[in-house]
């Protein structure tokens, strides 16, 4: 891959484009094919993004062997306490999950385009990736509710979903009037507006793992890889990914093959598949939102 065409892939208006592109294939393909193809981008550009936190612990916490070891330990005991409270306690997991998934989308949409972190930009990642997930619950709540009632036993109303957009709108409009200071230049905000009714027509037509997958892949993992890899190698281009690649392949097999398992633990069950799907999906999630948070602080 040459060097020119990763630098195609990195430009926001590729990814818009893409996006465009994508619901105009969305219109054409039915939903057996729009679910193939949704778990078959997030088992593999989705989970990978995630896959090499290990690598990010170490270039994080230089130092003694000794010391990053206690932080993988803490890691793999995040994931495994998230498995139990999901058990457990599955609606106040399912709740954590979407706010530390809301804070994480809007930190990589928004990280780079702020001059300095604050209190009020941090609130804004949340109040725009709360507005994300409203747009997305609310255009799709009879498939929402299906698999909350069925993780978790509460069953939630279209107007759940519509007061958690509108508390989005206003979080996301409020902060970026506080924030008005603090944006670089070059923030097109029209581009923003532009961005939010697309992904609203998106979520619209599409299905809800189809419309997640979309926006998942094409606006949140790609951009975090890439900036994965110009923090762990320096520079973006064909070298780079290949080490990436390399470095995260065994922790993404471990994921995938734990994926597996969940598939043929929901037929055993008898429940749908994406509802266990998004709780591995959380398992995972919550510890990797924490190592990108530190990453993008620093």
């Amino acid at each position: 891959m040459k060097f020119e065409y990763l630098c195609i892939v990195k430009s926001s208006i590729f990814r818009l484009f893409l996006t465009v592109f994508l619901l105009w294939f969305t219109l054409r393909i039915n939903f057996k094919f729009e679910s193939y193809l949704a778990y078959g981008l997030i088992l593999t550009v989705g989970i990978f993004h995630g896959s090499n936190d290990i690598s990010l612990i170490r270039f994080l916490k230089k130092g003694s062997s000794s010391h990053i070891v206690k932080y993988l330990v803490f890691y793999v005991l995040l994931v495994l306490l998230t498995c139990v409270v999901f058990i457990n306690l599955p609606f106040i997991a399912l709740l954590l999950f979407v706010a530390f998934s809301c804070y994480h989308f809007g930190e990589q949409h928004f990280h780079s385009q702020l001059s300095h972190q604050n209190l009020i930009g941090q609130i804004l990642f949340f109040g725009y990736g709360a507005l994300i997930f409203g747009l997305l619950f609310y255009f799709n709540h009879e498939a929402t509710s299906v698999v909350i009632f069925e993780l978790s036993g509460v069953n939630l109303a279209e107007v759940h979903y519509l007061l958690f957009l509108i508390l989005g709108v206003i979080i996301t409009g409020v902060s970026v009037f506080l924030n008005r200071r603090n944006f670089d230049k070059e923030v097109e905000f029209f581009r923003e507006i532009f961005l939010l009714l697309l992904f609203a027509l998106l979520f619209k037509v599409a299905s809800l793992l189809w419309a997640f997958a979309i926006y998942f892949i094409v606006w949140h993992s790609i951009p975090s890889l890439i900036d994965q890899i110009e923090s762990l190698h320096g520079q973006l281009n064909s070298k780079n990914l290949f080490e990436y690649i390399k470095s995260s392949i065994i922790y993404w097999l471990i994921s995938v093959v734990g994926l597996v398992f969940v598939y043929y633990l929901s037929k055993s069950l008898n429940i749908q598949f994406i509802t266990l799907f998004f709780a591995f999906l959380a398992a995972i999630t919550i510890p990797h939102v924490i190592v990108m948070y530190y990453l993008n602080k620093n």
